[in-house]
């Protein structure tokens, strides 16, 4: 592994693409041996956050692979590193992305971009678990999959899109509930006393909503998520109303 780290800088990219590949494999067998492998990973840091972030489409995504495979084995030692270098450039790439994938013909799917957006939808959630990432990041994260969920993006982007939210909904249920209900709000919510105000969200219902059946999903495994190990996706029983909303109907402002 250490041999390998500064073959990461190559100018040819089939190297650096086969050496990315040496990387995971070495982090693998590593994995029993943290006083070995932190040191190396703390190396082969900067190198594998350039090719991140500024590298041939097909580079990013097999240094994604490495990240996904270290997140999983370094968590504590990678999170910082993660939030900090990473996460704010693939977040911003997401967005960018969005509006070209949500006009984008069946051909798209075929693409190298089409290829990474799916990518790093599919490794967000398991990442954002493994490294137990703080709310403001979480926030990121989900701020950034949001438009994914929409009905005008491909089918494969969205299902990544809402498995993001499948483990969102593990590291914060309440927040993840609300977010949603903030794109589409199946029903309303009738205070427990008439003194109090309603609680107002702003996905409300009666116009067509892009978002409507992404968030009906999610929401229905929002209810059994508790039981769950990660939920599948199936549709059941309607949706949940977690202590937060409970919470704010009873401190609402009397008129």
């Amino acid at each position: 592994m250490e041999r390998c780290i500064h073959l990461l800088s190559d100018k040819n990219l089939k190297i650096r693409l086969k050496v990315l590949d040496v990387l995971g494999l070495c982090v693998e067998v590593l994995q029993a041996h943290r006083d070995q492998l932190l040191p190396m990973a703390h190396r082969a840091w900067p190198a594998l956050v350039h090719r991140l972030t500024n590298d041939d489409p097909r580079a990013v995504l097999r240094a994604f692979k490495v990240l996904r495979t270290l997140g999983g084995k370094c968590g504590d030692f990678l999170r910082s590193r993660f939030c900090k270098d990473v996460l704010p450039k693939l977040a911003s790439s997401l967005v960018t992305q969005a509006p070209v994938s949500a006009r984008a013909g069946p051909v798209y799917s075929h693409t190298l971009a089409f290829k990474l957006q799916l990518a790093v939808l599919q490794g967000l959630g398991p990442l954002c678990e493994r490294l137990d990432l703080g709310e403001g990041d979480l926030n990121k994260v989900a701020d950034a999959c949001l438009i994914y969920l929409s009905a005008k993006q491909p089918v494969k982007l969205q299902e990544a899109a809402r498995r993001v939210f499948l483990h969102l909904m593990k590291v914060d249920p309440d927040s993840t509930w609300f977010l949603l209900h903030e794109l589409y709000c199946p029903e309303q919510f009738i205070p427990p006393h008439p003194s109090l105000h309603p609680v107002q969200l702003r996905g409300a219902t009666g116009q067509p909503n892009p978002y409507a059946a992404s968030v009906l999903l999610l929401l229905r495994e929002l209810q059994g998520a508790e039981s769950s190990p990660l939920p599948s996706l199936q549709t059941g029983a309607g949706p949940t109303r977690p202590k937060a909303v409970a919470a704010a109907e009873r401190t609402a402002k009397v008129d």
